[in-house]
């Protein structure tokens, strides 16, 4: 009795081309697209097993209707194949192609063979009999062949022969048993006839991994080897060996009909005269390749049936992961110039929209820049030693180099304008610092808009030119460069703007240097400014200032200094005179008080002008830097743009190698899952 008979009688066809969409994208697509979404995990496979010399080899060629599978003494099969079957229209000539060489298209079977066996040999080497679990994957579309998909697995065998690996028994059984442990999977056990079933290799490992034997289907070779007066109808009626989806006899061609050249057709004659001669024996049970063939499909068709539910979630989640993937990939590009400029300008806008986000956002973007301006600024410039610069003998030795050979009558004014534009000069270096801070915070911003690495074909990241040294100074200031260690760590959130850009590396890097350029020069126009507000203040001084305050005002002012932080405290009026005795009286002060005085006023003169600066520095860095950063960065771009031919805006539009082959790929995986859905609505609705 044919066991496929109790199957329900429901169309296979659309549930057999399911099972060929699955290796159509799985099977016979170029390696670098097998991340896509796929169905072969969640379909049933029919795995073909048996030991050395079961006539396995032949069974599967039987199936095709062609000689393609080495021969051989010993272990033939070195590597799984995985043989994905089509069936054509009568008018398409029989092909073959290998997921390894997925361009190359093979109608001479006997090439398959040797490209079978070179494939092998390039993994495992040509002198070598030992085994790989890495499968050959082979689609074969014919006319006279089922919608199957068959893995082929090596012959199981009992000793290891001279030239094989001592641990060959052990890997071909565990790479056996890797194939056939998944539940879903259709064992078919391939015994020979001429031996006891109780031997057989195929029997034992399929009852290891399926003991009640209910997904194995069996298959007895060689019945035209069998011993006079024997037959295999105890085993093929299920009284040796009880298989649920039953048993099924096939004669093959014998070793003599293979080196002869007997053809598949003739062998296939053959088969059918050997069981029309043995009737009597084998009329009630499962003979013939053709009836092989059949039970199957129909057990394939049913066991996918079964599993439609969870199919038709599979297709639904891989295709809208696929659509969403597309969606991120863009359409291609257009040819058209207007196409072309409308397609730059939305991708410049995204890249905009993205830097004005950061900017506005918080760590990396304009929280970073106030940082800058609130605590990197500040404490920069505090950490100036106003007090240790205004050294007593430092204030002599600048009044006395000013006086010349005449000395002051009243108050040393020279001296002490001198000393002011000294300590003013130590302020350039930290405003400067704060200026290139807030430019590399931005480029920072350019960078991670565009792309990551982005910037690194374009320059390093924050360079630029140091300011010059302050002219006379003493001493250096505290870099700002080095406090900000660990400020431009803060990640920015992707977006839309730096997805569109990914897609074309060379408008790419040309929206990074344009808006690399653009900052350069804000930079250099910040720089200048700052460094106007400190000559501004060096060019004119406050001489109110002075006369607002008292010898004792002055002193007060400057020992209130040593609260601050940054300065150490203070000297009294005696430090100040470098320890000599003062007179606390009415008296004309001596030249020590008359330097400690001085030391005095200037430190209050320019510890006011470093608070002043303090506020108008971000001031200047925000105006020159910030705003137009903010609201136009591009705006030379743009305006080079529309000069622009369509075969330079077309060269700025292309794309990256594999984000057009990436796209086709999603999109003919995406037409596989369709076609598989639409063949489970023929079934199912």
């Amino acid at each position: 009795m044919d066991p496929a008979a109790h199957l329900p009688s429901r169309p296979l066809e659309p549930l057999l081309r399911l099972e060929a969409c699955a290796l159509a994208g799985d099977g016979v697509d170029a390696p670098r697209r097998q991340d896509l979404p796929s169905l072969w995990q969640c379909l049933p496979q029919i795995v073909v097993v048996g030991g050395q010399s079961s006539g396995k080899s032949s069974v599967l060629e039987a199936i095709v209707g062609r000689d393609f599978l080495p021969r051989g003494a010993g272990i033939c099969t070195r590597r799984p194949l995985i043989l994905q079957l089509h069936c054509v229209d009568d008018a398409e000539k029989d092909t073959a192609r290998f997921l390894h060489k997925p361009d190359e298209v093979f109608d001479d079977f006997r090439k398959v063979r040797a490209e079978i066996e070179a494939e092998t040999d390039r993994l495992l080497g040509a002198n070598t009999k030992s085994v790989s679990a890495e499968p050959i994957v082979l689609s074969v579309r014919s006319k006279d062949v089922p919608n199957l998909t068959l893995v082929d697995v090596p012959g199981l065998t009992k000793v290891p022969t001279a030239d094989q690996p001592a641990s060959i028994v052990r890997d071909i059984e565990s790479m056996v048993k890797k194939f056939v442990t998944p539940p879903d999977v259709i064992v078919v056990a391939v015994s020979p006839a001429n031996a006891d079933i109780a031997t057989s290799d195929g029997v034992r490992i399929a009852r290891e991994v399926d003991p009640g034997l209910v997904r194995t289907v069996g298959v007895l070779t060689k019945l035209d080897l069998m011993d006079r007066g024997t037959d295999a109808s105890e085993v093929l009626a299920g009284r040796a060996v009880r298989l649920r989806l039953g048993w099924c006899a096939v004669v093959n061609r014998s070793q003599f009909d293979i080196n002869a050249n007997v053809d598949m057709a003739t062998a296939r004659a053959n088969e059918r005269s050997f069981f029309d001669e043995h009737r009597a024996k084998y009329s009630n049970v499962n003979c013939g390749t053709g009836v092989l063939t059949e039970m199957l499909t129909a057990i394939l068709g049913d066991s996918i049936r079964r599993r439609v539910p969870r199919i038709r979630e599979t297709i639904d989640g891989a295709a809208a992961a696929l659509e969403l993937e597309l969606m991120t990939l863009g359409s291609p590009v257009p040819s058209d110039r207007g196409a072309l400029m409308h397609e730059v300008l939305l991708s410049c806008g995204g890249f905009e929209k993205e830097f004005v986000k950061s900017l506005d956002g918080g760590r990396g973007g304009g929280e970073t820049i106030r940082v800058i301006f609130e605590d990197k600024l500040v404490n920069s410039l505090r950490s100036l030693n106003l007090r240790e610069f205004y050294g007593a003998e430092f204030v002599k030795s600048v009044v006395d180099a000013t006086d010349g050979y005449q000395p002051h009558l009243v108050a040393p004014e020279l001296g002490i304008r001198r000393l002011i534009e000294l300590g003013l000069a130590r302020l350039r270096d930290p405003t400067a610092q704060c200026v290139r801070a807030v430019d590399r915070v931005l480029r920072s911003m350019v960078e991670r808009s565009v792309e990551d690495g982005v910037g690194a074909g374009l320059g390093t990241l924050g360079t630029a030119p140091s300011s010059a040294s302050s002219g006379g100074g003493r001493g250096s200031s505290s870099s700002l460069d080095g406090t900000l260690d660990g400020t431009l760590d803060g990640t920015l959130d992707g977006g839309g703007g730096r997805d569109r850009l990914r897609r074309f590396p060379a408008l790419r890097a040309a929206v990074a240097s344009a808006a690399y350029s653009a900052l350069d020069a804000r930079r250099d126009e910040s720089e200048k400014m700052v460094a106007a507000l400190v000559d501004m203040e060096a060019s004119y001084f406050d001489a109110d200032f002075f006369r607002r305050f008292t010898r004792e005002e002055h002193l007060r002012r400057y020992n209130n200094a040593a609260s601050e932080p940054d300065e150490s405290s203070p000297p009294t009026l005696d430090e100040a005179s470098d320890g000599r005795p003062t007179k606390r009286s009415d008296e004309t002060l001596d030249w020590d008080d008359r330097v400690g005085l001085i030391r005095a006023s200037v430190y209050a003169y320019v510890d006011a002008v470093r608070t002043r600066i303090a506020k108008s520095v971000p001031k200047a860095a925000v105006h020159c830097q910030v705003v137009p950063a903010r609201s136009g960065l591009l705006a030379d771009f743009y305006a080079n743009l529309g000069g622009k031919t369509q075969e330079e805006l077309a060269s700025l539009m292309a794309e990256d190698d594999g984000v057009g082959e990436r796209r086709e790929a999603c999109k003919t995986r995406l037409g596989l899952l369709n076609r598989a859905r639409a063949e489970i609505a023929a079934v199912v609705g």
